[in-house]
C-alpha cells in the first residue's frame, strides 16, 4: 500500500469517528456506555482494546476512553486490559511515524530542538521515556514518535512508556472506582 492511501485511510477514519461523536454524542453517555457493555464484558474488552490501540493514530489521550472503561469494568481487568492498549498502542505510534517519514521531517524543520533531545535521551534514555510518560499534561504518543525518530530501542521506549502511563492509569483506575463506590454509597 501506499503511503498517501494509508494516510487517507487513517484520516477517513479520525474523521468518521468524530464525526458520530459529533452527530450522536448521546451514544457517549457515561450510562449508555455502562449499559451496553456491562452485559458482555468480553466484547467491551474487544471494542476497547481496539479503540485504545488506534487512539494512539490521532493524538487523542488515553484518559476519556479510560474513565469511560471505569464505568464498565472492575479495576484490576481494566488495569490489565489498559496496560495491553499501552504497549500495542506505543508500538504502533513508534513505527508509524518512521512509516510516514517523521524522523526526515522533524530533522529539517527542528534541527535544534531534535539534538537537545537526543542529547537527553542517549544518555537516560529509560528515564526519559517514564518521566515523560508520568507527566499527565504532555502527550505520551509523542515521545514515543522522537524515540522512533531518533532511534531509541523500542524496549526501551516501551518500558518506560509502560512504568510511567501504569502508574498514572493505575490512579485514574482505582480512584476513579473508589469516587464511583463512594457516591454509590450515598
Amino acid at each position: 500500500m501506499s503511503k498517501k492511501f494509508v494516510l487517507c485511510l487513517w484520516l477517513l477514519l479520525v474523521f468518521l469517528c468524530v464525526g458520530v461523536y459529533l452527530n450522536k454524542p448521546e451514544l457517549f453517555q457515561p450510562e449508555i456506555l455502562r449499559q451496553l457493555f456491562s452485559g458482555n464484558l468480553l466484547s467491551a474488552a474487544l471494542v476497547y482494546l481496539v479503540l485504545g490501540t488506534l487512539r494512539g493514530l490521532t493524538l487523542v489521550p488515553l484518559t476519556p476512553l479510560l474513565l469511560a472503561g471505569v464505568l464498565v469494568f472492575p479495576p484490576v481487568l481494566l488495569f490489565v486490559i489498559n496496560a495491553i492498549v499501552i504497549v500495542t498502542s506505543s508500538t504502533i505510534v513508534y513505527y508509524w511515524g518512521r512509516y510516514l517519514g517523521f524522523d526526515q521531517v522533524f530533522a529539517q524543520k527542528y534541527p535544534e530542538q531534535l539534538n537537545k533531545l537526543s542529547q537527553s535521551l542517549k544518555k537516560k534514555e529509560l528515564l526519559v521515556c517514564t518521566l515523560w510518560s508520568f507527566f499527565p499534561l504532555v502527550p505520551t504518543d509523542m515521545i514515543c514518535y522522537a524515540s522512533s525518530v531518533l532511534r531509541v530501542r523500542l524496549w526501551k521506549c516501551l518500558v518506560g512508556v509502560s512504568l510511567g502511563e501504569n502508574v498514572i492509569c493505575a490512579v485514574y483506575i482505582f480512584g476513579g472506582n473508589m469516587l464511583l463506590t463512594a457516591m454509590n454509597s450515598f
